[in-house]
């Protein structure tokens, strides 16, 4: 004969509420998950539009390396680097100009 005794069963209530919490952890890993997964995709992009600057950066100095021999490139330098001025060239200086780009400036300001 068999013995009819107490089963060993857990309690409905504690089934739910245990089922419950394995929900929530579940829930609360995957939007943690799918956060971290954002943050690495908006670093990705970052890193991507980083990456286009600096190859644009590297073919501009690697062509003013291929043309620093060139005449043209030492007026350049000589120009903008060094201040120099071809012999009989006149300068002008516009003193009204930084009076204009303040101005400037304060429109768009304004515009804002």
């Amino acid at each position: 004969m068999k013995k009819h005794g107490k089963r060993n069963t857990i309690p409905r209530k504690t089934a739910y509420i245990t089922f419950a919490v394995v929900v929530f952890l579940c829930a609360a890993i995957s939007l943690n998950t799918y956060r971290e997964a954002r943050s690495r995709e908006a670093l990705l992009e970052e890193n991507r539009k980083r990456i286009q600057t600096l190859s644009k950066d590297i073919k501009q100095t690697g062509t003013e390396i291929r043309n620093s021999d060139t005449a043209e490139f030492a007026e350049k330098v000589a120009r903008e680097d060094l201040g120099m001025v071809k012999p009989r060239e006149v300068i002008y200086i516009d003193k009204d100009r930084d009076r204009d780009n303040s101005r400037d400036k304060n429109i768009e300001e304004d515009r804002k």
